[in-house]
C-alpha cells in the first residue's frame, strides 16, 4: 500500500508498530513513528481534515480552506496516530488506516462535544448576568449518579443529557452493557434510596455482580475514549 511517497506491505508495516510498542529504546521508537509518518502522513492529515469539516468540530475553523484547516489540525492528527500506534493490536485482523480512521473518528466528536460544550457555557454565563433566578434553575441539577448513587456534580441538566446520549451511543455495540446501563439509569432516577441492593434487585443479580457490571461498562467506554465521561459519572 502507499498513502504517501513510501510504499509498504501491511506485514512491514505491522512489524514497524511492533517495534514502535516494543522499543527498547527512544531512537527505535522514535525511527518506527516516523517511517510510519512517512507512509501515512499526508492521508492522514487528510482524514482528520475531512472529519472535522464533516461534523465542524472545531468552530473557530469554520471558513478555513481544506489546506488551513489541515494544517491547524496537524498537532492533534499527529497524536491520535502515535496514540493509534501504541494501541493497535494486528491480531484483530483490521488494518491500522482503518484502526486510526476509528480513532480519529471518534476523537472529532470528543472535540466537537467539548467545543459545544464551551458554547453553551457562554451562552449559560450570559444568562447568569441577566437572572439569577433563571441560572439557578438551569445549574440546579438534582439527578443522582447510577454509579454512585450521590447528586451529580455535572455542570447543568442538558450537559448530563449529552453525556448521557454518548454513553449509550457507545453502549449501542453492548446491547448487554446498554440495558444494564439504562437500568442503573432508571433506578437513579425514580428510586428515593440509590444503593446496590435497589440497583441489584432491577438487575436481578447479586450485589458483588452489580459492581462488576459497573467496572466493565467504565472499562469499556474508557476504552472507547470516554475516559472523561467515566471521570463526570463517577464523580459524587
Amino acid at each position: 500500500m502507499q498513502h504517501n511517497n513510501t510504499k509498504a506491505t501491511a506485514a512491514q508495516i505491522n512489524n514497524l508498530i511492533a517495534i514502535a510498542q516494543a522499543a527498547p529504546s527512544e531512537y527505535a521508537h522514535d525511527k518506527a513513528i516516523y517511517a510510519l509518518w512517512d507512509i501515512f502522513g499526508d492521508y492522514f492529515m487528510a482524514l482528520v481534515a475531512k472529519n472535522s469539516f464533516l461534523i465542524s468540530s472545531d468552530f473557530s475553523l469554520n471558513g478555513c480552506s481544506p489546506k488551513e484547516r489541515k494544517a491547524n489540525l496537524a498537532g492533534d492528527a499527529y497524536m491520535v496516530f502515535c496514540k493509534a500506534v501504541q494501541d493497535f493490536d494486528p491480531t484483530l485482523k483490521v488494518p491500522f488506516e482503518a484502526f486510526f480512521a476509528q480513532k480519529i473518528s471518534w476523537h472529532m466528536a470528543d472535540e466537537k462535544r467539548k467545543n459545544t460544550k464551551c458554547d453553551k457555557q457562554e451562552k449559560a454565563e450570559s444568562r447568569l448576568k441577566k437572572n439569577d433566578d433563571e441560572a439557578d434553575s438551569i445549574i440546579d441539577n438534582g439527578d443522582m449518579n447510577p454509579f454512585t448513587g450521590e447528586r451529580n456534580v455535572l455542570e447543568s441538566d442538558y450537559e448530563q443529557c449529552e453525556i448521557i446520549d454518548i454513553i449509550r451511543l457507545r453502549l449501542a455495540n453492548s446491547p448487554k452493557m446498554l440495558k444494564a446501563f439504562d437500568t442503573m439509569y432508571e433506578v437513579s432516577r425514580n428510586c428515593d434510596k440509590y444503593t446496590d441492593v435497589e440497583v441489584a434487585q432491577a438487575l436481578h443479580c447479586t450485589r458483588a455482580n452489580t459492581g462488576k457490571i459497573k467496572k466493565n461498562i467504565c472499562k469499556f467506554l474508557i476504552d472507547c475514549g470516554l475516559e472523561d465521561e467515566c471521570r463526570l459519572l463517577m464523580a459524587a
